[in-house]
């Protein structure tokens, strides 16, 4: 089986990753580290992507995320600082790899936060 997180990822993540601090919508607001791929130039999203919407976003490691304790489920609301800016995580899906979605990547699909 190949190892996707270091054969695949780990180059990616090491030459276009930029460190971005995560803020998760509990109680406690607890905040994390963590590196991912600044895709706010847009991605784009819809059953068509020949015409779909190009939206602001970023992917990060599955494997990143359960490195620092924190569940997809957990994406949920949850706030992203990177470059400058910080963002509210609209939602999320998975880009599985072929061992699986633990092994893949999330897609975090974001909006502007002017709070």
């Amino acid at each position: 089986m190949i190892d996707y997180g270091s054969l695949l990822f780990g180059p990616i993540y090491g030459t276009l990753g930029v460190e971005a601090v995560l803020t998760l919508a509990d109680t406690a607001e607890t905040q994390v580290t963590v590196t991912l791929i600044d895709k706010t130039g847009g991605l784009p999203v819809g059953p068509n992507v020949e015409i779909g919407t190009v939206v602001p976003g970023a992917t990060v490691q599955v494997a990143d995320l359960a490195a620092v304790g924190v569940t997809v489920e957990q994406l949920d609301d949850a706030h992203v600082s990177f470059s400058g800016r910080t963002w509210r995580i609209a939602s999320h899906h998975p880009k599985p790899v072929p061992s699986g979605e633990a092994d893949g990547e999330q897609v975090l699909i974001l909006e502007a936060d002017n709070g």
